[in-house]
């Protein structure tokens, strides 16, 4: 085996020592939390350009937080 698979492997087991190994599905609320994360910091750095208010980066960073928030609880459950 080439060294970076038997990594993978090792990185990958299932042995129950170490929480949640290995790649798994991302929730709809996940995503769309991520993409309001970039929609904030974009307004927040086209504040000039675009002329829109502050208030909506905020909107943007507090719907961020309250969806990923969310997409957390769920996966924990």
């Amino acid at each position: 085996m080439d060294r970076l698979t038997r990594m993978r492997h090792w990185i990958n087991r299932d042995d129950g020592r170490l929480f949640r190994v290995g790649n798994g599905p991302i929730s709809g609320a996940t995503a769309l939390g991520s993409l309001s994360l970039v929609a904030a910091l974009l307004m927040h750095l086209l504040h000039d350009a675009t002329g829109l208010p502050g208030a909506y980066a905020a909107a943007c960073l507090m719907t961020c937080g309250a969806l990923l928030a969310w997409g957390a609880w769920r996966n924990r459950r």
